[in-house]
């Protein structure tokens, strides 16, 4: 399962979803297409299965992170623990923001999880940096948090874009640039 799904995350990310056939997949897994069809019922089941994979490798550390009891230095390591996901699984990202961001449906839902979770947490960071007398990220963020969290995601995944055709910049690197550029406007 694991070997398939890693294979369909490659296959997807270089051909797109519409251009990649099960047997490409089955073949480069060394697998039948029968058992691929076994395992997933179709191409939309294995292609919201391999977006479900890459989303829950983004959002491992999240809940780690929140527990960061400084906001600025959570706020950093929500921006690291991105690039940091798109750095190990460069296939899953090209997966998961290059053609499932514009999905419908079952992937499309999928994918609005996982990055409206980064923009919950970054909101929540970024109200508690501005209310310091807070004890942890609140419940709720206010809605210039909200927006603030928005562009601040935004602006990630587009430097992570550009990030991943130019491989040759190291991860510290384009983290300093990210947070040089970001930091100062999400606090007051």
């Amino acid at each position: 399962m694991e070997q398939i799904l890693e294979v369909a995350g490659v296959v997807f990310s270089k051909r797109g979803f519409h251009s990649t056939s099960m047997e490409e997949i089955a073949e480069g897994a060394g697998v039948t297409k029968p058992l691929l069809y076994r395992y997933f019922g179709s191409k939309d089941a294995l292609y919201l299965a391999t977006i479900t994979q890459v989303g829950n490798h983004l959002m491992s550390g999240l809940t780690i992170l929140m527990a960061n009891p400084n906001p600025k230095e959570r706020l950093k390591l929500i921006m690291l623990s991105f690039l940091t996901f798109v750095d190990r699984h460069r296939e899953g990202w090209s997966v998961l923001y290059n053609e499932a961001l514009t999905s419908v449906g079952p992937v499309g839902e999928k994918v609005a999880f996982f990055r409206n979770s980064f923009i919950d947490a970054s909101a929540r960071t970024i109200e508690e940096l501005n209310t310091p007398q807070s004890k942890g990220p609140p419940a709720k963020a206010s809605i210039e948090a909200v927006a603030l969290a928005n562009i601040m995601v935004g602006a990630v995944e587009a430097g992570a874009r550009w990030w991943i055709q130019h491989p040759e910049i190291p991860i510290k690197d384009m983290q300093k640039l990210i947070e040089s550029s970001l930091l100062p406007g999400l606090s007051n």
